[in-house]
C-alpha cells in the first residue's frame, strides 16, 4: 500500500512551475524586444522621409498649394468680420455679494452683411444680458474659469434671440467686480 506521507506534492508543483516560467518571460522579451525594434523602424521613417505635399528646391521648402489658398480664405474672413460694441452694463449684485456691482462691456462678432441685424437687436440683446447677469452667483464670477463659461452663456442666450449666424462670437472686453 501507498503511503500518502511519502508522496512529496510540493515538489511536482514547484517544477511544474518552473517549466512554465521560461516560455511566459521568452514570450514577455521577444513582444518587448518587437515592440522596440518597431518604434524604431518608425521612427526612422519619420525622419528620414520627406514629408509629401512640400516641394523642396535646394536649401529651400515651398509650401504646398493647399496652404497659400487657406492663407487667402483666412485672410477674406478676416475681412468680412465685423464687431458691434454694446454700451457698458453695471449689474447690481445681491445683498450678500462682497462686490456691488458687475461693470461689463461685450463686443458681438459678426459677419459685414449681418451688421445691420445685430446693431438694430441692441436693445433687444442689452435686455437678454441684464437679464441673465442678475441671476449669476457672485462666486461664479470670481472663479478663474468665469470668463469663459460667462461667454459660452451669453453667447448662447444672444443666439437665440439674434436671427441665424448673425452673432458668432462674444468677446468680453472689460470685467471689472467692485
Amino acid at each position: 500500500m501507498i503511503d500518502l506521507d511519502d508522496i512529496d506534492m510540493d515538489t511536482s508543483e514547484e517544477e511544474g512551475e518552473a517549466s512554465a516560467k521560461p516560455p511566459l518571460l521568452k514570450t514577455l522579451g521577444l513582444s518587448l524586444a518587437a515592440a522596440l525594434g518597431l518604434g524604431a523602424i518608425a521612427a526612422g521613417v519619420a525622419f528620414i522621409v520627406p514629408m509629401t505635399g512640400d516641394k523642396v528646391t535646394g536649401d529651400k521648402c515651398e509650401a504646398p498649394v493647399i496652404a497659400e489658398n487657406l492663407h487667402e480664405k483666412q485672410t477674406k474672413h478676416y475681412q468680412e468680420i465685423a464687431f458691434v460694441n454694446l454700451e457698458p452694463l453695471i449689474i447690481t449684485l445681491g445683498p450678500n455679494a462682497a462686490s456691488r456691482y458687475l461693470k461689463i462691456s461685450i463686443s458681438l462678432e459678426t459677419s459685414e452683411g449681418d451688421l445691420s441685424t445685430v446693431e438694430h437687436l441692441k436693445p433687444k440683446f442689452r435686455d437678454v444680458l441684464n437679464t441673465y447677469l442678475r441671476a449669476v452667483e457672485e462666486a461664479d464670477l470670481v472663479e478663474p474659469s468665469a470668463t469663459t463659461r460667462l461667454r459660452a452663456q451669453i453667447l448662447r442666450r444672444l443666439q437665440v434671440v439674434a436671427p441665424s449666424g448673425a452673432v458668432a462670437n462674444v468677446l468680453i472686453t472689460d470685467f471689472i467686480l467692485s
